[in-house]
């Protein structure tokens, strides 16, 4: 599998690459500002950033123009990116998660055998609003309840608030591993 990994100026984009590494045979990192219309992987994941997914309008026009068949995954400012595409609204977390663990409260059986597992947050905004019609949620923060865990019901986007590369993650392994049978369905 190939992948396009879109880098928003995050200093974990590199972690990220790392995580992705054993389900890959090619990762292309591009910074936003270079991306271009014309590429393309297997999957496209975007990575974390600063700012909102309004400040980066070429991101989410890149993604609006792709094939709704398209693997596109998200992570934290990637999976608020996805939501915004859908008419979801994003709104400011108070106050912002720097390197805090929650468990993942998981809705369905996509992945059980992460209940309960904790995972890194790292954020100031999030998924306030989200389309249930447009999107299926696998998983929310005990603690707060807010969505960590979005899949798309009719494209094949995914996207989770939390970050799955830090070392503050329980089992990243398993997350890779839902990330690879999600493609393969």
């Amino acid at each position: 599998m190939t992948a396009l990994l879109i880098d928003h100026d995050d200093s974990f984009t590199y972690n990220l690459q790392h995580w992705l590494a054993p389900a890959c045979t090619e990762i292309t990192i591009v910074n936003h500002r270079d991306l271009q219309k014309n590429m393309f992987a297997n999957l496209v994941v975007l990575s974390p950033g600063p700012k909102n997914p309004s400040d980066y309008p070429h991101v989410l026009d890149f993604i609006n123009n792709l094939s709704p068949r398209a693997a596109v995954y998200g992570v934290c400012l990637g999976l608020q990116m996805l939501v915004s595409l859908s008419g979801g609204k994003i709104a400011p977390y108070t106050p912002p998660l720097h390197g805090k663990k929650s468990k993942l409260e998981i809705k369905n059986n996509f992945y059980s055998s992460l209940q309960n597992s904790k995972v890194a947050r790292y954020h100031s905004l999030y998924c306030a609003e989200y389309n249930e019609k447009q999107f299926e949620i696998i998983a929310s923060a005990q603690e707060d309840k807010i969505p960590m865990w979005l899949k798309h019901r009719e494209k094949k986007w995914m996207g989770v608030q939390f970050h799955p590369e830090s070392f503050l993650t329980q089992r990243p392994e398993l997350h890779l591993k839902a990330l690879t049978d999600w493609l393969s369905t």
